[in-house]
């Protein structure tokens, strides 16, 4: 945090051109963008919409939202919410935000660098963005961070340590609204209230194109409005923004900014006017075959011959320094595929470029870099995609093929075309029935109504004297919004809200939040993940152990999307034996096996959002061109799929792949460690270990030749990372043991220094910092201090010294600690017994403490017996008074009743908020090894 010595760079309002241009190759805002920043810093919140055609620049949002902040953090504007969080309704458009932000911050962080000459506008608001972090200087580099969260596995990309810095963060509808429901789809229990609490407090929501989510705007436009009952903590709650060019409600009291297509005339809007009026030829291609459906022949016929004139008719100017990349956006996956392999038939496999949703990151980008820019890549022809393409990518394709769907979404496939508006004959090829009257029944994922009308509206285009599909002519000739896919939208109400925060309990059934995030209750759009593996062993005690170590631990870029749909035939697929491949749940952070039911019978388990399945490689098929597919899409020749392969550095052996391979080399490596137990290698791998790397070892051994055992797996890695955030931190330093006296006064210190930077209202930054002065009370258990290794002499620790993780979990499982044992309610009942070290806000102070790793609410899983053991509890305790007050508290009720009348009392986000501001300094004091 900058100290109260250093000035901060003095910043004005009306230097946001000149930072503008500094990120975007030299190009000054419209005029629409500076009203937007205008709006900010004179009424210190966003406004509540933002109209503006495709090209427009919305996503200009995140410059705008930078420099808002740095003006509040020099004072020349109001207090702003620190986050900002762009949700889109398409996985790769989240992928390409967060790229983004990622380049921008790049672009600071260089600028902080150059410490040459008078500092620049871009180092003077990387340097105003700075004063907004608290952690110490030699480890503050960012001037923001920059989260991720996408569909499959989050990925753990949310900066919820760094709760005061200014913030970036990309997201789907889904991963979005479950987390501002408490129940964040992918997350641990733990996890849930702090990522709550950084999504929904401090933070504006910019929904792109919120017609398409119409439900999470209602759900989200409440919470909003539910949170202005809670108490006024002085930070920013909640603000809504949605972005469109047809906006998804009538409310006319919204305060409403965007581009104004008739009022063009300022010389910054001259790019605008360009954009708006851009030559975009209007063919409608009828065919007769047409019939919505999936892989349909004559659409993929259709659309093949589209395509080859355009790139006939393109070949001719292929001299030209722009790309003339055509692209061909359909609404399922089985016909982009289709598409794509006739185009291989006569192009070379790079020239043709397939992108659908469904993508696993990993061959995401191993893609042309360039070619979803508006520069593009000339070397690509064609690129074939679905609805992936229809919002939020600045790809500028030079003619495009499309097929019928509703008139909102071909309005944002048109916007993918002349984008900048620099070519004059780009065309758009719609394919479409060869009569209205075909389309009667509904053609999923659209329903027959709205692709009526869409029919009908392109027909009133094309009558135009010159048809054309700009921005200009959709603001003159609108496209008719889709019919509701639902007769009512859910409002979540007081207690819904109660009860979600409810994250840490295990109730019979965890509720289903469709009612609240999706438009349609029918389709199955609930997404989840695969991943294939090829270095598990057979045994299967083994294989969890390798899933369940963190440096082989499921991750993002290895996870092919895939809805619900597809994960139950996965699950219900037999081989040419009538067995069923094994499988593993990975849900919440942990890993199981999933156990499939007898014949006839129902399994126990249920799928839901954000679960990830770990299969073998090539065990059950289940893509098509690398893309997650129904069991009826499967090609006639298997996929032959890769595993994503780990860190360069880290090397798995496992004993099964090795010794059963008879390569010399690797059997080698195991056959010195034959009729050793699994300890005595762990022992003598460590011994040898180089500088920089860590061994982890199995704890199980595996039949060998000759009938000797050896050891299942090993793996050398490199040196392992501070395990932020897990259980198993709060027992580690990365340097030398840390006393716990030493500890919990610097975390009070960092959490007063995070509450004066937030600027929270004093009495809450009291109870923080009480909170935090006695969060790790529990820890002085003297079973604790056993196993962290304390000597009675040196006084007691809050962490061990430096162990490796693996070595942190053999010492907590050889204590005398029991299962599930947490300090963090032992600490809650220490400071209930003593009353005078709490102050006016005590059953706040209480609910902070036993709520510091997110678990106890609203109650904890052990009773009195279990917490407390006589003869362990440090002098001067008495355990008789102690043990009658952990009856009160977790044997009769008083805990649940304290988190009920405090949720009620000060409200479920603002209590979300303040138990993640004492984590975040927890974690940040641990980060630093204190």
């Amino acid at each position: 945090m900058t100290s109260p010595t250093t000035a901060l760079p003095s910043i004005t309002r009306d230097e946001f051109g000149v930072f503008f241009a500094a990120l975007n190759e030299g190009h000054d805002p419209f005029s629409w963008q500076e009203e937007v920043l205008d709006h900010i810093c004179e009424h210190g919140v966003w406004p509540e919409r933002i109209n503006a055609p495709t090209g427009s620049g919305k996503s200009s949002v995140v410059d705008i939202h930078l420099f808002a902040n740095a003006l509040a953090a020099v004072g020349a504007a109001p207090r702003v919410p620190r986050r900002l969080c762009v949700t889109v309704g398409r996985r790769a458009l989240v992928d390409s935000q967060a790229t983004r932000a990622d380049k921008i911050l790049g672009d600071l962080k260089d600028a902080l660098a150059d410490e040459s000459g008078e500092p620049g506008i871009l180092r003077r608001v990387a340097e105003a963005l700075q004063s907004f972090q608290t952690r110490n200087d030699d480890q503050r580099s960012a001037p923001f961070e920059v989260g991720h969260i996408r569909g499959e596995l989050s990925n753990r990309n949310l900066p919820v340590t760094d709760i005061s810095a200014c913030a970036i963060i990309a997201a789907t509808p889904d991963m979005y609204g479950s987390r501002a429901l408490f129940r964040g789809y992918g997350s641990t229990k733990a996890a849930r209230p702090r990522e709550t609490a950084l999504l929904t407090m401090d933070t504006v929501m910019v929904l792109d194109e919120a017609h398409m989510n119409r439900q999470l705007l209602h759900t989200t436009q409440r919470i909003a409005e539910l949170q202005k009952r809670e108490v006024n903590l002085g930070v920013p709650t909640l603000q809504v923004v949605e972005t469109t060019a047809t906006p998804s409600t009538g409310d006319s009291e919204s305060t409403t900014l965007g581009v104004d297509i008739e009022a063009l005339d300022s010389p910054n809007d001259k790019e605008l006017h360009r954009r708006v009026y851009s030559h975009k030829e209007l063919v409608l291609r009828p065919i007769d075959k047409w019939d919505g459906k999936p892989g349909n022949a004559a659409t993929v016929k259709a659309a093949v011959d589209a395509i080859k004139d355009f790139l006939a008719h393109r070949e001719v100017g292929k001299g030209s320094e722009v790309a003339h990349t055509v692209g061909c956006i359909v609404n399922h996956v089985r016909t982009a595929i289709s598409i794509k392999e006739e185009l291989a038939k006569d192009l070379a496999e790079d020239e043709v470029q397939l992108l659908v949703g469904r993508m696993r990151p990993y061959d995401l980008k191993k893609l042309h870099p360039d070619l979803f820019t508006t520069e593009g890549d000339k070397s690509v022809k064609v690129v074939v995609a679905t609805q992936t393409l229809e919002v939020g990518i600045d790809v500028d394709f030079a003619d495009l093929v499309t097929e019928l769907a509703p008139a909102s979404s071909l309005a944002q496939r048109f916007g993918r075309v002349n984008r900048l508006g620099h070519r004059d004959d780009s065309k758009v090829v719609v394919i479409e029935p060869a009569s209205g009257d075909s389309v009667k029944k509904d053609a999923p994922p659209y329903r027959a109504v709205d692709l009526s009308n869409a029919y009908a509206w392109l027909e009133a285009l094309n009558g135009a004297e010159n048809p054309s599909v700009n921005p200009a002519a959709m603001v003159k000739n609108p496209p008719v919004q889709s019919s509701p896919e639902r007769l009512l939208y859910q409002r979540p109400e007081w207690p819904d809200l109660l009860e979600f925060s409810r994250t840490d309990e295990n109730p019979y059934d965890e509720p289903d939040l469709d009612l609240w995030l999706h438009d349609s209750l029918e389709a199955e759009t609930a997404m989840g993940g695969v991943i294939v593996r090829d270095n598990l062993p057979s045994n299967t005690s083994a294989a969890m152990e390798i899933l369940k170590t963190s440096y082989f631990a499921p991750r993002d870029e290895e996870t092919f999307p895939a809805n619900l749909k597809i994960l139950k035939e996965i699950l219900d697929y037999q081989d040419e034996h009538g067995v069923k491949p094994r499988k593993f749940l990975y849900r919440q952070g942990e890993i199981s096996l999933w156990q499939d039911a007898d014949q006839g019978e129902e399994s126990s388990q249920t799928l839901a959002p954000g679960d990830v399945l770990i299969l073998d490689m090539g065990s059950i098929p289940f893509t098509n061109q690398g893309i997650a597919v129904t069991q009826r899409e499967l090609p006639s020749k298997k996929d032959e799929l890769k595993a994503v392969p780990f860190l360069d550095d880290d090397e798995l052996c496992v004993a099964e792949l090795y010794v059963y391979e008879k390569c010399a080399d690797r059997e080698e490596r195991f056959r010195k460690y034959l009729g050793l137990s699994p300890d005595e290698v762990a022992e003598l791998l460590d011994s040898q270990a180089s500088d920089g790397q860590k061994v982890i070892a199995s704890e199980l051994s595996t039949e060998a030749e000759g009938g000797q055992e050896v050891i299942a797996w090993y793996a050398v890695v490199t040196d392992e990372e501070f395990v932020e955030g897990s259980d198993i931190a709060q027992e580690l330093a990365p340097a030398g043991p840390v006393l716990l006296d030493d500890h919990q006064n610097d975390v009070a210190e960092r959490t007063r220094q995070l509450a004066e930077n937030l600027g929270l209202a004093p009495e809450f930054s009291e109870a923080l910092e009480l909170a935090a002065k006695y969060h790790d009370e529990g820890k002085r258990d003297l079973r604790f201090q056993q196993m962290l290794g304390a000597d009675a002499e040196t006084g007691a620790l809050a962490k061990s010294g430096r162990r490796s993780v693996a070595e942190a979990y053999r010492a907590r499982s050889r204590s005398a600690l029991p299962r599930g044992w947490r300090h963090e309610q032992l600490s809650a009942l220490m400071v209930a017994a003593s009353p005078e070290k709490v102050g006016e806000h005590r059953d706040l102070v209480l609910r902070i403490i036993g709520c510091s790793h997110g678990h106890g609410r609203f109650s904890f899983a052990h009773d009195a017996d279990f917490l407390l053991k006589e003869g362990y509890l440090p002098e001067g305790l008495d355990y008789e008074a102690l043990k009658e007050q952990a009856n009160r508290l977790f044997n009769v009720g008083y805990w649940d009743n304290l988190m009920e009348q405090t949720s009620r009392t000060y409200g479920p986000y603002a209590t979300a908020y303040l138990e993640a501001v004492e984590r975040a300094a927890d974690a940040q004091i641990s980060r630093e090894g204190h």
